[in-house]
Formats: C-alpha cells, sequence, structure tokens
C-alpha cells in the first residue's frame, strides 16, 4: 500500500456502515455472516492490501459483520465525465471519457496492470465531445465507443451523425464509422445517452467477417420519427457498418404514454441463444423488450414499480443548496434529476435470470426467470438510509450479481461510491448482500454534493467559469475474467489545489474482490 494511503480495520468500518443503516430489509445472512460475537472480533484484523488501489474497506453483510469482500478506489489521474467501463478478457480496464486535450481529442483511461498505473488514450477526432461510451466483446477483446455527433461546427470530426467505432489493440488505432445519415439511406441522428452491447446472433441471423453482432442505441433529441425518441442499429460486420434493423417507431406497453412521449433506451443484453433484451424508459415507466430476430422486432412488458422517479428529497436538497437548480425540473438545471441516466439497468446470469434496478427510497432490485415477461416485486439491495444514483448491475453464474452506486446518507452532504456482491440474487429469501465503501468514511468521492460541480467543462485554453453543471450522467460496472469487479467513479477534484484542468471531476476506478485475491 503506497505512502499516504488509509485503510481501516473492520471493527472500524463495520460501525461506520452500521451508523449509516447498512442492513438490507429483504435480504437473510448467510451462515458465515454469523452473529456469533467470536466472528465479530475475529474480523478487527486490518484489511489486506490490494496491490493498485487505496482506502481498502473491508465489506459488511447485511447485519454489519465482517464479509469476506474488500473494496477500495484506484485513482486515475485523467480528468473526465460520463462514465462507462469495460474489461477485456486480459484484464484491461478502459474506462470514459477524458476531457478534450489541447487538439480536441477526448479520451479512455486504460489500465494493463490492474489498476497500478493510467494511461491515456487518445481518441480519433471523431469521438470530439466527452458524451461516449465504450464496451468490450469478450470473445474477441475488440473495443467499441461511440460519442455524440458535431454538426454544428466545421472541419475535422464535424458531422450530422453519430460517430461509432472499434480498436483490435486496447484503443492505439480505430476504425471510425458513422451510425444513421444519408449515406447509410436514413435521416440524420444527434443522439445521446448512447450504449453499446454484444452479443452471438440468433438463429437465421447471420454474420461477416465476426462472430458476433454489435448494437447500439440512443435518445434522439431530434427525432428521425414523430412517434419516437429511442433509435437503435447493429451491425453484422463487426462495427464496420451499421443499420437500422427495424423502421424507429416502438410500440408501446404501457398505455399512459402517448405515441409521441418520450422513449430513453438503456443498455442491452444478449443471450446465449441470441436473444436480445432491451430496457426503456416509456413516459417514465420503464419496460424491457424482447427480439428473437437481431432487434428487427420486440415484444414488450413493463415492470411493476418500476418508474423513472426523482428521489423528491435529494432533489430538495439540490434545490435548495447547490446555486442554479432552484425551482429545476427533469431535464433541466439540477444534477441531481440525472439520476434518471444510469445506463446499465439490466443484467442477465448464465442461467437466463434477468435482473433490472432503479431508485425508488433505495437502490431496487427486480427479477425475472422467464425471459422478462413477469416480475417479482421489487426489494431493496442498498444500505437503507442512504440516496442512491447512478447505480449499474452486472450477473455472472448462477445468481450472483454485483452493484455500484453512488450514496448519500439522510443528514449528511458527502456522496460515497458504494459496490456490492449479491449471492443467490434470484431468491429474495436465501439472497446475501455484501456492502463497501470504495473510500475512507472520511474522504467520500463526492464531498461537496453529486454530480454538480463548480467548474464548467470549457474548450481548451478557455479560462474556467465556476457552475453547477452534470458531469457524471452515467455509471458503469464490469466483471474481470478474475472473478473482481470494477466499477466507473469520478472523485471531485475541485478539492485538489493543484489541480489546474479545466474540469471538475478525476476518472477513479473503484475495485471489489474476495478477500483472498491477489
Amino acid at each position: 500500500m503506497a505512502v499516504g494511503r488509509r485503510r481501516v480495520t473492520v471493527v472500524a468500518l463495520t460501525a461506520g456502515l452500521l451508523a449509516a443503516g447498512t442492513a438490507t430489509v429483504t435480504a437473510t445472512v448467510s451462515a458465515s455472516a454469523s452473529s456469533d460475537p467470536a466472528a465479530a472480533s475475529a474480523g478487527t484484523a486490518p484489511v489486506r492490501d490490494i496491490p493498485g488501489c487505496a482506502e481498502e474497506q473491508r465489506a459488511t453483510w447485511t447485519n454489519g459483520l465482517p464479509a469476506p469482500w474488500e473494496a477500495c478506489n484506484s485513482r486515475s489521474g485523467i480528468q473526465g465525465i460520463e462514465g462507462s467501463n469495460a474489461v477485456n478478457s486480459r484484464g484491461t480496464i478502459f474506462q470514459a471519457a477524458a476531457v478534450l486535450d489541447k487538439d480536441g481529442h477526448a479520451g479512455l483511461a486504460r489500465s494493463r496492470d490492474g489498476g497500478k498505473t493510467w494511461q491515456r488514450v487518445t481518441l480519433p477526432i471523431e469521438f470530439w465531445d466527452i458524451i461516449g461510451y465504450v464496451q468490450v466483446d469478450p470473445a474477441t477483446n475488440r473495443v467499441f465507443y461511440t460519442s455524440i455527433a458535431r454538426p454544428s461546427q466545421t472541419g475535422p470530426g464535424s458531422g450530422t451523425t453519430n460517430p461509432i467505432g472499434y480498436s483490435d489493440d486496447d484503443g492505439n488505432t480505430w476504425h471510425v464509422t458513422r451510425i444513421g445519415g444519408a449515406a447509410n439511406g436514413e435521416p440524420d441522428t444527434l443522439g445521446d445517452l448512447g450504449s453499446i452491447f454484444i452479443g452471438p446472433p440468433p438463429k437465421g441471423t447471420k454474420t461477416s467477417g465476426y462472430p458476433n453482432v454489435v448494437y447500439t442505441c440512443n435518445l434522439t433529441p431530434q427525432p428521425s420519427s414523430p412517434t419516437s425518441d429511442a433509435q437503435c442499429w447493429r451491425s453484422l460486420d463487426g462495427g464496420k457498418s451499421f443499420q437500422r434493423p427495424s423502421a424507429p417507431t416502438f410500440s408501446r406497453a404501457t398505455a399512459d404514454c402517448p405515441p409521441n412521449g418520450v422513449l430513453i433506451p438503456n443498455r442491452g443484453v444478449v443471450a446465449r441463444d441470441g436473444t436480445v433484451y432491451l430496457p426503456m424508459s416509456e413516459c417514465g415507466q420503464w419496460v424491457v423488450g424482447v427480439s428473437k430476430d437481431a432487434g428487427k422486432t420486440f415484444t414488450w412488458n413493463p415492470i411493476p414499480g418500476a418508474r423513472n422517479e426523482i428521489d423528491q428529497a435529494a432533489l430538495a436538497d439540490q434545490q435548495a443548496n447547490v446555486p442554479g437548480c432552484a425551482g429545476s425540473v427533469a431535464f433541466a438545471g439540477c444534477p441531481e434529476v440525472f439520476q434518471l441516466y444510469g445506463q446499465q439497468r439490466l443484467a442477465l446470469d448464465a442461467k437466463g435470470t434477468l435482473y433490472f434496478i432503479h431508485n425508488k427510497d433505495g437502490l431496487r432490485l427486480s427479477v425475472s426467470a422467464d425471459g422478462g415477461k413477469s416480475w417479482a416485486e421489487s426489494t431493496i439491495v442498498s444500505v437503507p438510509g442512504v440516496f442512491t444514483v447512478w447505480s449499474s448491475i452486472v450477473a455472472r453464474g448462477n445468481g450472483q450479481v454485483g452493484l455500484s452506486y453512488l450514496g448519500q446518507s439522510q443528514g449528511s452532504r458527502d456522496w460515497h461510491g458504494y459496490m456490492a456482491v449479491v449471492e443467490r440474487a434470484d431468491n429474495p429469501r436465501a439472497r446475501t448482500i455484501a456492502t463497501a465503501r470504495v473510500s475512507a468514511p472520511d474522504n467520500p468521492l463526492m464531498p461537496y454534493r453529486c454530480c454538480g460541480s463548480r467548474q464548467m467543462i470549457l474548450p481548451p485554453g478557455t479560462p474556467p467559469q465556476a457552475f453547477p453543471y452534470n458531469l457524471i450522467e452515467h455509471g458503469g460496472l464490469s466483471y474481470a475474467p478474475d472473478g473482481t469487479l470494477w466499477a466507473a467513479f469520478f472523485r471531485d477534484s475541485t478539492r485538489d489545489p493543484a489541480n489546474t484542468q479545466s474540469a471538475a471531476y478525476e476518472i477513479v476506478a473503484g475495485h471489489m474482490a474476495p478477500s483472498g485475491a491477489r
């Protein structure tokens, strides 16, 4: 552990989490989380050092006793916003997005040694904006990235449709194309909130020169259809070209969403048989679409109780304390409303169980065992008494789920990064939850309220300007090949006297690993 890094004993961490209300109301505790005082005292030893990490924290079960997991954070030293991450089969970590350099290029943070060191990967000029999304195909290690178009400017990188590209050498060189537009026989698209997901083709769909189908969806502020803002494309040739597999109009699963109501797509997942599952917000109601033909047609089913609802207590806090937030409404002004936009809400485990998360009185988990046709009632899986935003989920094996989120305890202005491992997540009565912060209790990632900063991202060479501005909008979470978890977080760096950059946030990777992992 490097000089100056802090780590705490299990007793200190347990006490801190219990003060915040750690127990999850729906979970039972496994035998390893015994209430035996001897078991509690055995957990007083310092947590082990995790190479490449700082501020290692022991996870606790839902009753506050030590769990066999630890979390920590790895600071990249790279300024950025708009989080997403991906890990390839070699363990290389990619995290988006680094702010523009002096030449106007955005970038990625990359680590090839488990977070010990980080490099800035410069992206092609087409990716001129920090609004971007990174993904890796674990079958080929091809890295994909998409960003927003640059229609109002001329010169290198300008264009009226969104760029998307791939790299086969960890981001050193890129092949870039565009989705939509006249060249593809489609209307232009200036899509925000883009995501990428990848999986095998279903029966009857053939790929060309690449084993998997690459999908990308976004929210188009300038809709190419009067009935939908959601747009999706697919590539059958590994990302060289993209086509819209169906008309841009998505059918509604909810009667209270009119034909011109806003549809916000989220990142989808693909099953082993090629079935696509696509979550979408229909006028605030979350639904999941199921496609058996690589995105040509979808059958939609709502997730009961899952709505895009702003946490009113958190919103009131922001309106009262963040300049420029007063009187703001969804989609305008106040950073906290962007909790709607977590881009990684749906996960699929190896046996085909679907998991969906949304924020309401904490982080809630819904489960579907029948391919999204029906959903069990959601249950809280976050620390009680904590507001949650920018939540992400992944799944693997049979019922193991990983979670990450930013959390704020009631009465506090600070936001901490949290990570959790849920075992037997498909069974609320038997599931266990091990949760840990990624930094020390007295060193929150966001000490000045979450996700709006005192500095706005401005073009290179422009003096920083004091202004509350949403700089996160997304999170991200990935499993590494060794079964550990990596989460996309940011750290408010306006508190650092040495920070002379125009960006307010530093790219930080949260890491959660078993206590015995090395």
